[in-house]
């Protein structure tokens, strides 16, 4: 945040992005993106240095320390370019297609992202993070700029040149267009399968080596057919990787929820951010995880997500919170900063805060003094003498060699983590990103769905509807239908992407199944209206990431990856099918078929790509599970089977409850299978039709009956 004692010497005070308030202070003189910015880089003719990242990103912070503040440097950036930053999590359509260019150039991407564009935004050079100076065979930044600055000067026809060569490559790229049967996803989801199983770490779960993600997308399929086959074979992969992963230092086994990544292949060492949509869409694998495997440890962690997300990253509106920084003060010296530094330990610290229940404590969480990072984790020697949490050992072994009951050492593990819990809470805190993006807390209202079905934690219902009404009140424009990316201190003026459309449409779809309230339902169909209006693709279908009509964008990108966050489209075909299952429409099911379709290309090449599209394939491809409770809402009996049902449905069934009372509402109305139903329940009953296809089977009326249907 710009230092209130300092005079901002560029245009990004004015800014509401945490991360570009981050570089307002700095003697760059950062322009945002947009037209003024252009114009300058036109009329000077001069390139446009652009540097992308966000706010919790260590490296961008690196950089930011040892080039963007260095005033040398600054002048000569100042001198040779127009220089533009821009916050990937609010203008992701900009990241996403200089993102390509240099994954496409330099073999790898990341943040910090800095390009080299001509004035009309063309890219001719690219990299990510880049040292200050030469060393260790790296170009060093100062070098670069000034190559850069005389390439400009002496050969520009040339940078020129390289410029609509990356345009014409990124036009091809985007046009790309391969139809396929959506018959031909069943093949893709087997190899989808197959490969999974080839790349997984059968020692230390999750798939490949170092550094590990979380990939819920791979999950998501995994959990999917596991589900729908009972086939042990992949819910071995599904539960020994989350074992591994509650384990590791990956999870706070202090606060509650995920870092971003493990640096290792043990899940040990951390990159300490942590992300809203990781939690989103993590605590709804955990939730679906104890649904198949009964394991309540994943419960737990579920609910423990929800916790933290409740305390650490909502406001007082409900609101939620984007990310936490890796980096923060350190305890002993609040002058300095380190990553993890909130969330690592010495020995002596543990010791002096547990006294007599110490040694058992750290042989559970490999505690030593010399720090518990293997050099292979910790190559430059930042955590030496620190520890982060890592289970080794269980209860059962820890109650043997100890001499304790195994709820004994369950009791001293407890406390012990909730004595470094107060104390950690008066450490410095990390930087919290408080701006809310539509599209990650839309992925975290669906977790917390969830986690409230499947594990019955009311928190989590509490923490979902109170989001997705902020949302609603702040971010969604009635008159119009326009949502917009971000909120932070008032809503933002960039308008809402595809991504935001389809994630919200999926958590109003999820909160109707949670509570029964019509208006979800009616809002994730005006969603989805609003998504076909603003973004379909007419000639290949699926749906483009931005609106047409930005002519500062050089081309309209559909997203084709399902990474840390689902690609629109994925999320689309998602709620398209969802809708299709509770209306039973058949127009909404040819929706989600073309969008599934429209994908083909990606699914058939490279079916680990889109993990998320082939579970909407999956259910396209099998009998769509309804479940129909008629009944009266606020009895015992409606309750009682509105539980049993979140507990146990299978994962892609659609739930429709009704108040006989009520009748049924307009947009149901469509359905004509829900007359006869309504019909046949007296007052004061209660009864649960459980059908494929709209094809029912005779009503029961009694929990017993549903669970033994169900389970």
């Amino acid at each position: 945040m710009p230092d209130p004692n300092k005079i901002s010497l560029n245009d990004l005070a004015r800014s509401r992005s945490p991360y570009l308030l981050q570089h307002a202070d700095n003697p760059v003189q950062w322009r945002e993106w947009g037209e003024a910015a252009f114009a300058e880089a036109r009329r000077r003719d001069v390139p446009i240095f652009l540097s992308v990242g966000y706010s919790t990103c260590h490296w961008c912070h690196v950089m930011a320390h040892e080039s963007f503040e260095d005033a040398e440097i600054a002048q000569t950036l100042n001198e040779l370019f127009v220089n533009v930053k821009v916050d990937r999590e609010e203008r992701p359509d900009v990241d996403r297609i200089y993102m390509s260019y240099v994954q496409a150039t330099a073999g790898q991407g990341g943040w910090p992202m800095s390009v080299w564009l001509t004035p009309d935004l063309k890219p001719f050079y690219g990299g990510t993070y880049f040292p200050p100076t030469d060393n260790y065979g790296r170009v060093g930044f100062t070098t670069l700029i000034d190559r850069i600055g005389t390439l400009w000067s002496e050969d520009k026809a040339t940078l020129l040149g390289y410029g609509e060569k990356s345009r014409e490559l990124l036009q091809e790229n985007a046009g790309h267009h391969q139809l396929e049967g959506i018959a031909e996803a069943g093949d893709a989801i087997e190899m989808c399968l197959e490969e999974l199983n080839t790349d997984f770490d059968e020692e230390w779960g999750g798939f490949g080596r170092a550094p590990k993600f979380p990939m819920p997308g791979y999950f998501n399929i995994l959990l999917e057919k596991s589900a729908r086959r009972s086939k042990t074979k992949w819910l071995n992969l599904i539960t020994s990787s989350l074992d591994k992963i509650l384990d590791g230092g990956i999870w706070d086994h202090v606060g509650g929820g995920l870092h971003r990544y493990s640096v290792d292949q043990y899940w040990h060492v951390p990159h300490f951010e942590k992300m809203l949509y990781d939690q989103g869409q993590m605590s709804g694998v955990l939730a679906e995880a104890f649904r198949i495997s009964g394991s309540a440890r994943y419960a737990k962690a579920a609910c423990q997500i929800i916790d933290y997300v409740s305390r650490d990253l909502r406001g007082e509106l409900g609101q939620l919170f984007a990310a936490e920084d890796a980096d923060s003060s350190l305890p002993e010296d609040p002058t300095r900063h380190g990553e993890g530094a909130f969330y690592v330990w010495t020995k002596q610290e543990i010791e002096s805060l547990l006294g007599s229940d110490f040694e058992l404590f750290a042989e559970a969480f490999y505690i030593k003094s010399e720090g518990n990072a293997r050099p292979e984790s910790d190559p430059h020697g930042e955590l030496t003498g620190m520890n982060t949490l890592m289970r080794i050992r269980g209860d059962k072994g820890l109650a043997a060699r100890f001499g304790k009951t195994e709820s004994e050492v369950a009791r001293v593990i407890e406390a012990g983590l909730k004595k470094l819990f107060d104390k950690r809470i008066k450490r410095p805190r990390p930087l919290l990103d408080d701006k809310t993006l539509l599209s990650w807390s839309s992925l975290m209202i669906s977790g917390a769905c969830k986690v409230y079905q499947r594990c019955g934690y009311e928190p989590a219902l509490e923490l979902a509807t109170d989001a997705a009404e902020f949302l609603l009140a702040s971010m969604r424009e009635e008159a119009t239908g326009s949502l917009a990316r971000a909120f932070r201190n008032g809503r933002g003026n960039q308008n809402g992407f595809a991504e935001d459309y389809a994630a919200f449409a999926c958590a109003c779809l999820d909160l109707y199944e949670s509570t029964s309230e019509v208006k979800w339902l009616q809002m994730g169909r005006e969603l989805l209206e609003e998504l076909e209006h603003r973004f379909l693709d007419h000639k290949r279908g699926g749906y483009f990431a931005t609106e047409s009509g930005d002519e500062n964008l050089l081309v309209r990108l559909r997203d084709d990856y399902d990474g840390s966050e689902p690609a629109a489209s994925s999320l689309a075909a998602m709620a398209q099918l969802k809708f299709a299952s509770l209306l039973d429409d058949d127009e909404f099911r040819e929706r989600g078929r073309r969008t599934v379709e429209a994908f083909g290309f990606q699914w058939k090449r490279a079916p680990r790509a889109m993990p998320q599209m082939l579970v909407a394939a999956s259910r396209f491809l099998d009998s769509d599970q309804q479940i129909v409770l008629i009944g009266e809402r606020g009895t015992d009996s409606w309750q009682s089977f509105t539980s049993t049902i979140h507990r146990h449905r299978d994962i892609g069934s659609a739930f429709v409850a009704l108040d006989r009372r009520e009748g049924i509402p307009s947009i149901l109305s469509g359905n004509s299978k829900l007359a006869p139903m309504l019909e046949s329940v007296s007052e004061g009953g209660a009864k649960v039709f459980i059908c494929e296809d709209f094809a029912c089977k005779e009503p029961v009326e009694t929990v017993e009956a549903v669970e033994k249907i169900l389970c």
